[in-house]
């Protein structure tokens, strides 16, 4: 029966009763227990706690009821002694003798002086406290510095009236009285031109809108400090913008600081016209009018100074100052006199920007810089020049443009035209030049070479073997990194020039202008003016690689009767190579140093073959064949040159390779080519005219002596006969292999070289089988040694 019920908690008493039941039931029952329990501890606790913070505000509440009361104990006892019969009886006295003081006697004249010049010091020491606490950027009270300077402004207005008070009657005081009068009268003179210097740093100051109540208030001070109405505030307002635009644009010494003052110079600009348009003339003339509404004594921010003890003094000021009102004209300006004046500001205050910046881009040497400052100043103006009414934003920006794009342009011609420098270097090194040293041509297999540090991946060491492979000494370096240097400050141009075309002028804009406009000005600074500056940098480039190209051709005619012109020429050629390697990507620069370098090839193939012409000109001619023995074929014919010749292809060789391999370019080796089968056919011819007339002399000379017999002079013509041919016929040889050595593809079909062949062949008036044989076996020889002489094939 106990198993079928469940266990009640609230029927089960004892645990005897409990246990009559399962065990899971028995479970069941001491869960429900101990969550009833925990339940009641958590309504016990709060209960106590709430107990608990009741008792704790009693007894603070206790504890104040007890201050409060001794409070109210210590007032009520000085009470009551205040109302006693002999305190009553001496502060009767002590009114009525004041009341005889004031009623017009000698004690109650001294009495109001004393007071008014109480007051009168204590204006300095006031304002003089306000004045250092604004200075700190702290004010007197919880209002801005503005709010300080109109009270300084009003304590001074006090100070003004009080020392006129003293003044009047300071010839009846003692001579230390009067002295302190002029003492006070200093202090004061004093403070009012730090409130004017005051009042001048708050108007030159830029400001937001929601703090243009500072101005506001610094105009009100500077109208109360001088009685100026609307229009003289607005005037002093103007001059001080436009004396901190000129201060502001004063040159230094620093070019970054003068880009801030730039930039700063141009937002007080803008600011001004913004904040004269927000003020004048309403919000002007009714805060100009707010300053008369009540006498200056009934202000309360001026009665609460409490170093003034107002409360105490007044009453021996007079009517005079009691009821002073300011007299101030607020309503003597109009919108149309206001916009005038703006306008005529605003033009001159515009010419003072734009001188200013003038002077300033012009001690700027750094293109960048320049840039840099146009960006910023761009963004200026596009962003707050359009926010005045009435003004055409893109005439002062015209006026930018033209400055910073002059200034610019400057600069530009400026850097292009330092290539000059480089053809003062080659001057430098012609003028001075040195056989051996100047152009020593260092070899690749140097010691130096070979010892170099081969350190940091080898830089030093690969340098110096393209520099030696190249031909470039320090002569032709030199050179180099000069013309280097300034490609670097072209090129720093074009990527400047570059960045100009890709910036954009309407990414701050807020929806103020259509899309008209903005094209229009995108085109204007994005398109237009980088245009301009590509023109005149194209321009100048021309003109200056043409100035260098001229100098450089008369440099080479000026030397080219000196006897180092031959080495002069390698030197200029590869400068020209060089600087032609890194020209800019402007077509017409591309033809720079052109039409000088056929001109400078002539001169090196002249330089490099003379020596070997010389000396292969005395043995053109031979009677006597020195490899005859080696002759080949019927009949037999040369199969390999004279060692003449061969040594002039050789001694040819070692002078171009002296020259530096670098100068053989395809150009030059036609050219050298060209100038070889030239003197060759032309030297040769002469030498061959020479033997034959040599020939008939002797055969001449020998017919008209008689003593030789007729059978002896026979046989001479057939032995000389026999010689000649053979030489001749080697000659022929040589002349095929010279012109398979000298051949190229584009040089004329006759030439003197070919002209003596001709020569040859009716000479020797040889066979045609004969002739295909010579011409062939020239051919197979230069074939098969051609490698011997890389330089020439």
């Amino acid at each position: 029966m106990a198993a079928s019920k469940n266990l009640d908690p609230s029927t089960c008493t004892t645990a005897a009763e409990a246990f009559k039941y399962p065990l899971p039931q028995v479970r069941q029952f001491h869960r429900s227990l101990t969550v009833e329990l925990d339940e009641k501890n958590a309504r016990l606790r709060t209960l106590v706690g709430g107990s608990y913070r009741q008792l704790l505000g009693t007894a603070e509440m206790i504890l104040q009821m007890r201050e409060d009361i001794g409070d109210v104990e210590d007032k009520l006892g000085r009470v009551g002694k205040g109302c006693g019969r002999g305190v009553i009886g001496g502060m009767a006295t002590g009114l009525g003798k004041l009341q005889d003081k004031t009623m017009g006697s000698k004690a109650a004249i001294e009495m109001g002086w004393t007071a008014r010049m109480k007051v009168l010091d204590m204006c300095a020491v006031v304002a003089g406290r306000l004045l250092r606490k604004n200075a700190s950027g702290h004010a007197e009270s919880t209002d801005g510095s503005g709010d300080n300077l109109v009270l300084v402004a009003k304590v001074l207005v006090l100070s003004r009236l009080l020392t006129k008070s003293v003044v009047e009657s300071a010839s009846q005081r003692s001579p230390d009285e009067r002295s302190s009068v002029e003492d006070v009268k200093r202090k004061l003179d004093s403070l009012r031109r730090k409130l004017s210097s005051a009042i001048r740093r708050t108007l030159e100051k830029t400001v937001t809108d929601s703090r243009r109540d500072d101005l506001i208030q610094a105009l009100s001070a500077h109208s109360l400090a001088n009685s100026a109405g609307a229009k003289d505030v607005l005037r002093y307002f103007l001059r001080v913008r436009g004396d901190a635009l000129a201060l502001t644009l004063e040159a230094t010494s620093d070019p970054k600081q003068d880009s801030r003052a730039v930039l700063r110079s141009l937002e007080l600009y803008t600011q001004t016209l913004l904040d004269v348009q927000a003020f004048v003339p309403r919000r002007l003339s009714e805060t100009l009018a707010g300053l008369k509404v009540k006498p200056l004594l009934k202000d309360e921010a001026l009665r609460a100074l409490e170093g003034l003890r107002l409360g105490i003094c007044e009453k021996w000021f007079g009517d005079e100052i009691l009821f002073f009102i300011p007299y101030i004209r607020h309503d003597d300006i109009e919108g149309e006199y206001a916009v005038s004046m703006l306008k005529g500001w605003a033009k001159k205050a515009s010419e003072v920007v734009l001188d200013g910046l003038t002077k300033m881009l012009e001690r700027m040497a750094e293109f960048k810089m320049v840039v840099d400052l146009r960006t910023e100043i761009l963004k200026i103006w596009i962003k707050e020049g359009g926010k005045a009414k009435g003004f055409d934003p893109s005439v002062f920006l015209e006026g930018l443009r033209k400055v910073i794009n002059g200034r610019m342009v400057q600069l530009l011609e400026s850097r292009v035209s330092k290539l000059h420098l480089v053809a003062t270097e080659i001057e430098a090194t012609l003028g001075s030049w040195t056989k051996g040293v100047t152009d020593k041509h260092e070899s690749l297999w140097d010691d130096t070479m070979l010892e170099t540090e081969i350190g940091n991946g080898a830089a030093l060491f690969k340098e110096g073997v393209l520099a030696r492979t190249h031909g470039t000494n320090d002569a032709v370096s030199r050179a180099f990194r000069g013309y280097q240097t300034w490609r670097h400050l072209v090129d720093e141009i074009i990527v400047v020039l570059d960045q100009l075309k890709k910036q954009r002028w309407d990414d701050d804009l807020e929806d103020i202008e259509d899309d008209l406009s903005l094209e229009s000005r995108n085109t204007l600074l994005s398109t237009d003016d980088p245009q301009m500056l590509q023109d005149h940098l194209d321009e100048s480039l021309s003109k200056a690689y043409k100035t260098l190209h001229e100098k450089i051709a008369s440099l080479v005619t000026a030397y080219e009767d000196s006897e180092y012109i031959g080495h002069m020429s390698f030197y200029v050629l590869r400068t020209i190579r060089d600087i032609r390697s890194a020209l800019p990507k402007n077509l017409s620069s591309q033809s720079f140093g052109l039409s000088l370098v056929p001109n400078l090839h002539e001169r090196l193939a002249k330089s490099v073959s003379g020596a070997s012409l010389e000396e292969f000109g005395g043995r053109m001619t031979r009677n006597k064949v020195a490899g005859r023995a080696l002759w080949e074929g019927d009949p037999e014919l040369p199969v390999q040159p004279s060692p003449s010749t061969f040594g002039f292809l050789h001694s040819l060789l070692l002078d171009m390779g002296r020259a530096g391999a670098d100068l053989w370019s395809p150009t030059a080796v036609r050219v050298l080519k060209r100038h070889l089968r030239t003197e060759l056919g032309r030297r040769w011819a002469v030498a061959l005219e020479k033997q034959e007339e040599k020939y008939s002399n002797q055969v001449n000379g020998n017919a008209t002596n008689g003593e030789v017999d007729a059978e002896h002079e026979e046989s001479t013509k057939i032995i000389q006969h026999g010689d000649t041919s053979e030489g001749l016929t080697q000659s022929l040889f040589d002349v095929l292999v010279l012109q398979s050595a000298l051949d190229s593809s584009e040089l004329a079909s006759e030439d003197e070289l070919k002209a003596l062949e001709g020569t040859l062949h009716s000479t020797l008036d040889s066979r045609p089988g004969l002739r295909k044989r010579l011409e062939q076996a020239a051919k197979e020889y230069w074939k098969r040694t051609s490698l011997l002489f890389g330089l020439l094939s």
